[in-house]
């Protein structure tokens, strides 16, 4: 069976531009829709995670999607560059993972907070859910990163996804200070 029906399997350069593509285009999901529906997100929220969500600033959000995108592109660039690099290719697992673990938070959140559509959640779902299970599966297949690294792909995740990301939010003023 091909992995992707009447194109066969990308190269994995496709593969490597996808990620910063498809980051992309579900950033561009989270900027259009997310002025729509965050003032009814914050009114589902408890008292003090609803304080901070009321300081959100929508223009350093949008510019801290769009900084996260070139980065991805950066990385890819980088990756394609020095082909061999086993760091870079790991870098871009660890970013695909946290792609992947925030398709779980915005199912989650879309099912408790929003009792339906959350920004994000289109692209999450129909694009990054299936594109990470695709690259994990190729990248496990081809050796990019040792079994141990592509493990260790998951607490960079969370890492990401937790610390990392509530930290630039903090430092970009998107979050109130």
């Amino acid at each position: 069976m091909r992995a992707w029906p009447g194109v066969g399997d990308p190269s994995r350069r496709v593969v490597i531009w996808l990620i910063p593509i498809f980051l992309t285009l579900h950033n561009a999901e989270e900027a259009i829709t997310f002025r729509r529906y965050a003032p009814g997100a914050v009114a589902l929220l408890p008292a003090p995670l609803a304080s901070h969500a009321m300081t959100l600033r929508y223009s350093a959000f949008v510019q801290l999607l769009a900084g996260l995108a070139l980065l991805a592109f950066v990385i890819a660039l980088m990756a394609e560059r020095w082909p061999h690099s086993r760091r870079l290719l790991w870098l871009l697992l660890a970013l695909q993972a946290t792609i992947g673990l925030n398709v779980l938070a915005h199912v989650v959140t879309a099912a408790v907070l929003f009792r339906g559509y959350g920004p994000g959640l289109v692209t999450a779902v129909m694009v990054n859910a299936p594109f990470t299970v695709h690259c994990f599966r190729r990248a496990a297949r081809e050796h990019w990163v040792s079994p141990a690294a592509m493990r260790a792909t998951v607490p960079a995740a969370f890492l990401l996804h937790g610390p990392v990301l509530l930290g630039a939010l903090w430092l970009t003023g998107v979050l109130g200070r």
